[in-house]
């Protein structure tokens, strides 16, 4: 079995793979920045630059295909017979923020329809989670920072430092602080990997409550809340939606 967690965005994202005890296997990040990818040259997956006379759609586009080859290359598809991936692959992924203001939702909105076929095509179990229970799972914080979840996801494996791109918040919400007040976060290749880390390892225990090896009564709190929680986007609570997969012989 592997449980795979896939954080997913335009020019960059993370990608790790545990086994079934939960213990990290393999990760990767993707960047566009070629710096970036030499920090961790044996974990990093580097796009490419759009390309001198190339329009910005045919450059979309290409992008995409690139980075989808990608994540298949590292997700081994090519490599495994049909009979050793049906029911033993398992995915998760972070659902849309809904009220993102980012002018390419549409497009974050097409690459992971893209990868969902994907995942679909080669018999994977699919399970997708809301931002914030991403956060709460990781921190017990819904409103948790980068450097919260990357500070966690420490905890349980190593992340370059070199990764972890430290910055200085200036504002909270429309208010304006003075320097005294000032915080610093972190940002970088190293907030996809932790990310991708707990999205894998939510999978890993939701598997582990399903088989009954878990009870839901011996789970931390912020664990427990990931189960039972609903949503406008997730009317139903997690236990009782099933994956998202294609059935053997189909």
């Amino acid at each position: 079995m592997r449980i795979y967690g896939l954080d997913i965005s335009l020019d960059h994202g993370g990608l790790v793979v545990l086994n079934g005890d939960g213990e990290v296997l393999d990760y990767a990040y993707i960047t566009n920045v070629k710096k970036g990818s030499e920090i961790d040259p044996k974990h990093s997956i580097l796009l490419s630059k759009r390309g001198k006379d190339e329009s910005k759609e045919t450059f979309r586009l290409r992008r995409m295909d690139e980075y989808l080859k990608s994540i298949s290359d590292f997700l081994k598809f090519r490599d495994l017979p049909p009979e050793s991936v049906v029911g033993q692959q398992y995915y998760s992924i972070e659902g849309y923020s809904y009220a993102s203001q980012s002018t390419s939702i549409c497009q974050i909105a097409e690459l992971t329809g893209y990868l969902k076929h994907i995942l679909f095509e080669n018999y994977g179990k699919i399970r997708v989670h809301d931002p914030l229970s991403v956060k709460l799972f990781a921190t017990n914080k819904g409103n948790a920072s980068k450097r919260d979840v990357i500070e966690q996801a420490l905890l349980a494996f190593d992340i370059p430092e070199g990764l972890i791109k430290k910055k200085t918040v200036k504002k909270k919400g429309k208010t304006t602080l003075p320097p005294a007040q000032w915080w610093e976060d972190y940002d970088g290749a190293a907030t996809d990997i932790a990310d991708a880390y707990f999205l894998a390892r939510m999978l890993c225990l939701e598997l582990a409550v399903r088989s009954g090896e878990v009870l839901l009564s011996n789970l931390k709190e912020n664990e427990r809340r990931i189960f039972l929680r609903v949503t406008k986007a997730f009317p139903v609570n997690l236990l009782d939606r099933d994956f998202n997969y294609r059935l053997a012989g189909e």
